[in-house]
C-alpha cells in the first residue's frame, strides 16, 4: 500500500496540455462516445477524468517513499506502450508514466487493450491489498465513475436528480453487464412500443386527407383584450415568421374581421413574404401584449393575470360538443408531405381540434379509471405540486410557471402530450423481459 505521505503524481507534475487537447476533441466524436447516450450539462470530459484518476492513484516514482514493487511492476509494463520508456532513473520512470496518461487520455485508445492491460496493472501494483474506491455523490453523467471502473477500481455514484441516476444505472450497470447485445435489445423492444403508441395515439394525430403526415402544431396563448368595445382575443406571440429559409418563407398574415356586436375576430393566412418588412411586429413584448384590433396595450399585470386564471393558459378550453371556447389557440400545423422535401404548412381545421378535445376526453378516462380503482400506485399524470421543491422565488426553471398558477408538474403539459406520456409508460412497464430474462430494459424510447 502507498504509505500516506508519499506524493501522487498529480501533486508533482501532470500533461495538462496534451489532456486539454483531448478533452477538446471529445465535444466532436459522436459515434459510440458515451456522451451520446443522453444530453447532461456540464458533463466532465473523460480524457480530464481517466487522466486526473490515474495521476491521483499513482505515486510519484521520485517520492523516497514510493513503493519498489510498484516502480519494479512500471518497469516491466511501460515499455509495451510506445514512447513510454522508463529508462533507468527514477526521473525517467516519472515521465514515461506522465506519458502513459497522456497518450491513455486519447479517446482512440480508451478501449485499446494494452492500454487497459497496463492501467489497471499499475493500479493494482499501487494498491495490492485493497482495490480503491472512487466516491462521486454528484455524479451526474457519470464521466467520473466510469473512468474509475474503466482503470480498474470500484465506484460508487449517486445524484439527487433521477434523470442522472437513470443514466448512471445505464452507463455503469447494464451497459458493462449487458454489452452490445443490451443495444439490440432496446432497439427491439423501442420499436415494438412505438409501434403499440402509433396505433393507440393514431386519432390524437390524425394524417391529413391528402397524405401528409403532421409533424409540429404551432400554438399560442391567448388573452382578452380589455379596452372598451374591443374584447378581440389577442394571441400571445413574440413573432409571426414561420420559416426564415431563403428558398422557404413562410410567415402568417393577421386579417380583422368584424363579427356585428361581438368582439372583433383576428384571422390568419400564411403567406411567402419577399422581404421582412411585409410580417408584422409580435402582439407581446416585456410581457406586454398588443391587441392586432384595436391596438390598445395590456400591462404585464392584467397579461399575468389572464394567464393565471387558465392556470398558464396552455390548454384549450371547448364546450360540450367540442368546439373551442377559449384558451390556447393553435396557428400552424407543420407538415411533411410524401415524395416531398422539406417541411409545409397549413392553417388548423377542425380536424385538428377535434383531435384535442379527444385526447381531453380519453384523459378524464384515465384518470377515473385510476379513481375507481382506488388510487393505486402513482396518479398516471404527475401530480407533485411544484412549490415545495421550490427552494426560492426565483427559482431557475420555476419561476416562470408558478408566477402563472400552475401548481403541479401535471399542469406542465398538455391534455394530448399527457395521454401519451402516459402512454408510453403504460407500454414501457408492460414491456416483455429481454430473452434473457434477467431484467426490464430501460433506455431512451421517447425519441421514438
Amino acid at each position: 500500500m502507498i504509505p500516506k505521505d508519499c506524493k501522487r503524481l498529480a501533486e508533482v507534475d501532470f500533461p495538462i496540455a496534451e489532456v486539454s487537447r483531448h478533452a477538446a476533441r471529445e465535444k466532436s466524436i459522436r459515434h459510440g462516445h458515451p456522451s451520446t447516450l443522453h444530453l447532461w450539462w456540464a458533463r466532465r470530459p473523460l480524457a480530464s477524468s481517466r487522466a486526473v484518476l490515474l495521476a491521483l492513484l499513482w505515486p510519484d516514482p521520485c517520492d523516497p517513499l514510493c513503493p519498489a514493487s510498484f516502480k519494479e511492476k512500471a518497469r516491466e509494463l511501460l515499455p509495451k506502450i510506445a514512447g513510454c520508456d522508463p529508462g533507468t532513473s527514477d526521473a525517467d520512470l516519472r515521465r514515461a508514466l506522465l506519458r502513459f496518461i497522456a497518450d491513455f487520455s486519447n479517446w482512440d485508445q480508451a478501449a485499446a487493450p494494452h492500454y487497459l492491460e497496463v492501467a489497471r496493472a499499475l493500479v493494482k501494483a499501487a494498491y495490492p491489498e485493497e482495490t480503491p474506491l472512487v466516491v462521486d455523490p454528484f455524479a451526474g453523467g457519470g464521466s467520473i465513475p466510469l473512468e474509475a471502473l474503466r482503470v480498474g477500481c470500484e465506484a460508487f455514484a449517486s445524484d439527487l436528480n433521477p434523470v442522472a441516476c437513470l443514466i448512471l444505472k445505464v452507463l455503469l450497470e447494464d451497459i458493462p453487464r449487458y454489452g452490445p447485445t443490451l443495444a439490440d435489445d432496446v432497439r427491439r423492444v423501442g420499436a415494438e412500443i412505438k409501434r403499440q403508441a402509433e396505433q393507440e395515439l393514431a386519432d390524437l394525430y390524425p394524417r391529413d386527407p391528402d397524405g401528409a403526415t403532421p409533424i409540429a402544431y404551432l400554438w399560442a396563448r391567448t388573452v382578452q383584450c380589455e379596452a372598451p368595445n374591443c374584447g378581440a382575443e389577442i394571441p400571445l406571440m413574440r413573432s409571426f415568421w414561420l420559416c426564415k429559409k431563403a428558398r422557404r418563407k413562410r410567415a402568417l398574415r393577421l386579417h380583422i374581421e368584424p363579427s356585428g356586436d361581438g368582439p372583433p375576430q383576428i384571422g390568419f393566412e400564411i403567406f411567402t413574404p419577399k422581404n421582412d418588412r411585409e410580417v408584422a411586429a409580435g402582439t407581446v413584448k416585456g410581457a406586454r401584449a398588443t391587441c392586432p384590433a384595436c391596438g390598445a396595450v395590456l400591462p404585464p399585470e392584467r397579461v399575468r393575470a389572464q394567464l393565471a386564471a387558465m392556470r398558464g393558459g396552455a390548454d384549450v378550453l371547448f364546450d360540450d360538443q367540442g368546439r373551442r371556447t377559449g384558451g390556447a389557440r393553435l396557428l400552424a400545423v407543420v407538415t411533411l408531405r410524401p415524395g416531398q422535401q422539406g417541411r409545409h404548412y397549413r392553417l388548423p381545421n377542425e380536424t385538428d381540434y377535434l383531435a384535442v378535445w379527444r385526447a381531453q376526453q380519453r384523459l378524464a378516462a384515465i384518470l377515473d379509471e385510476w379513481e375507481r380503482g382506488g388510487r393505486q400506485g402513482l396518479c398516471p399524470v404527475p401530480d407533485e405540486p411544484l412549490n415545495p421543491i421550490r427552494p426560492s422565488p426565483n427559482a431557475r426553471g420555476l419561476s416562470a410557471v408558478t408566477r402563472y398558477a400552475v401548481s403541479d408538474f401535471g399542469e406542465l403539459f398538455t391534455f394530448r402530450q399527457k395521454v401519451a406520456l402516459a402512454s408510453f409508460v403504460r407500454l414501457h412497464i408492460s414491456a416483455p423481459t429481454d430473452h434473457r430474462n434477467r431484467t426490464k430494459l430501460t433506455g431512451n424510447i421517447g425519441g421514438n
